[in-house]
């Protein structure tokens, strides 16, 4: 799959794996040169979440984020769903991959896994 297509399904209304479906949480990893990048602090992805969130000029809600070996699991506020949820966390997760000089940036959502790739 290119990029684009990565992107569409993202966007798309109609997606199953749309990220406002989940009750749940999302499952994140960063990597560069194709190694898990494990030097990413849990505030640095709070900070660059709640900024997003903040600037969309949304009440936040309580959310959580944990990290485990690499991994982030992020829970989004309950009011925070649909079209409005996938620009946040992609927002959010972008401005962290490029800040850390990812390559790319997985993100699972109720299964299925999307990739958001960086380019310099």
């Amino acid at each position: 799959m290119s990029n684009i297509e990565y992107t569409t399904e993202l966007d798309n209304p109609l997606s199953s794996s749309k990220i406002g479906s989940v009750s749940g949480f999302i499952k994140v990893s960063f990597y560069k040169n194709n190694t898990l990048c494990r030097n990413i602090p849990v505030i640095d992805i709070n900070d660059s979440l709640r900024t997003v969130i903040c600037k969309s000029k949304i009440e936040i809600s309580p959310y959580n984020i944990s990290e485990k070996a690499g991994f982030f699991r992020i829970t989004m506020p309950k009011n925070i769903q649909g079209n409005l949820a996938n620009l946040i966390i992609v927002k959010a997760l972008t401005t962290i991959g490029l800040k850390y000089k990812c390559n790319s940036c997985k993100m699972e959502v109720e299964g299925n896994e999307k990739t958001i790739c960086f380019h310099y």
